[in-house]
């Protein structure tokens, strides 16, 4: 895991981790004891074994402890990795910010451009044993200064395709538009969100929504609601681990096979998914998307969203007034079951008028049902982003979603700030 991070328009960290994590579950009848290390000696692994074991015994039983998946043998996705990523060196990387840095003058220049490699082996006494190796890279560009704001980035596994020149013009171009905000009133409105944006109610659709275990607990936006039509008939979403735009991976962490899955079809939900206890619970198969332990829910973090037939300038010439979002900050649940989501608007909020960005507007606070919302979408943007984290507070391992721009006739906007 490489890491070149700048501020104030310099370089000033870089990083290179090479690591290993080691997790070893044991099961003694229904109970279940799981423990890490990041050492891979002989007597450091075997304490880890006599560790879980020791955990499993003092644990309680678990009624819904699912059968071990296997035998099942599983290599890596083809073009999941690339060795020009895996060789990125901390001088291409710098090359790459003292771009963005140049382009941004005398705006000032903050992000990280992060690259790595993951690798996965995940193997059990059913006979099971999988292997995937997948590279990831990514480049974040935050300009700022004379009040204004304006982010870009951009993520792939082939750090090739990423052009810092391209997105530090465009984080440029937003903070140039974002100089001396104006105050505009909360209220409903019309907003174009981009795919930053979207992408953050993605998220929260997927644990919020589409976790198994959110809907056996009662607490899913979906209860009562899988086969209806609750989103704008627009909406297509599929979760695809095995598309090599995002960053494919072959099977979950319980060494399940993973597939594409429909799970929104032209605003009807029709999928949940599942990791081997949560589908246990309905006597169905996992859909291979259990998340790394003591992880405890499913998630889909391979989200795909069918293309509309509009570039975002088109949205923006057919729009007579709105608001345009290029990402939320601090977004939370407020009404699980209701879909109701509240955050900030950063680092580029803009009002349309009469069909053309106009003027930055000073940042909004939204708190809305996601349902009402995301059932007004009137347009969705004919390209797709990858859009994944740029950096990581703990093991690598890349998601990402493929994701477009929308337009939404009603949005609700509660707050205001004075930047």
């Amino acid at each position: 895991s490489n890491l070149t991070r700048y501020a104030n328009s310099g370089i000033h960290q870089n990083m290179a981790v090479t690591d290993v994590n080691i997790g070893v579950r044991i099961r003694l009848g229904k109970r279940t004891g799981i423990a890490w290390t990041n050492r891979d000696d002989r007597d450091s692994l075997l304490d880890l074994v006599r560790t879980a074991e020791s955990l499993a015994s003092q644990m309680p039983e678990d009624p819904d402890l699912p059968e071990i998946y296997g035998p099942v043998k599983l290599g890596e996705v083809e073009g999941a990795y690339v060795e020009d990523t895996a060789n990125l060196s901390p001088e291409k990387r710098a090359e790459a910010v003292s771009k963005v840095i140049e382009i941004l003058n005398p705006f000032k220049a903050f992000g990280v451009y992060s690259s790595g490699v993951s690798e996965v082996v995940y193997v059990n006494t059913r006979g099971t044993r999988c292997y995937h190796r997948v590279t990831d890279a990514h480049l974040s560009v935050n300009a700022m200064g004379d009040g204004g704001s304006g982010w870009a980035q951009a993520s792939s596994r082939d750090a090739r395709s990423i052009d810092p020149e391209k997105v530090a013009r465009r984080a440029r171009r937003k903070a140039e538009l974002s100089v001396d905000p104006i105050d505009v009133e909360p209220g409903e409105y019309t907003v174009i969100l981009e795919e930053l944006a979207f992408s953050t109610l993605l998220a929260f659709m997927g644990f919020m929504g589409f976790s198994a275990k959110s809907y056996q607990e009662g607490r899913s936006f979906l209860m009562g609601k899988l086969g209806e039509k609750v989103f704008s008939e627009r909406l297509t979403i599929y979760d695809d681990p095995l598309d090599v735009r995002g960053f494919p991976v072959g099977f979950d962490f319980e060494g399940v096979p993973k597939k594409k899955l429909l799970l929104v079809d032209k605003g009807v939900p029709k999928s949940l998914v599942y990791d081997l206890k949560t589908a246990a619970r309905e006597g169905k198969e996992s859909t291979g998307h259990a998340l790394m332990p003591f992880h405890s829910f499913p998630f889909p973090g391979h989200m795909a969203v069918e293309p509309g037939d509009l570039s975002i300038d088109e949205m923006i010439r057919s729009t007579e007034r709105g608001i345009l979002v290029t990402r939320f900050h601090y977004t939370n649940v407020v009404e699980p079951r209701a879909f109701v989501l509240t955050g900030m608007t950063r680092d580029g909020t803009f009002l349309i008028e009469n069909g053309a960005l106009v003027k930055g507007i000073k940042n909004l606070r939204f708190t809305d049902s996601m349902l009402d919302a995301l059932s007004s979408i009137s347009a969705i943007s004919r390209d797709l982003s990858l859009v994944a984290e740029t950096s990581w507070y703990g093991h690598r391992f890349p998601r990402g979603f493929l994701v477009p721009a929308i337009k939404l006739e009603r949005f609700n906007f509660t707050g205001k700030t004075e930047f």
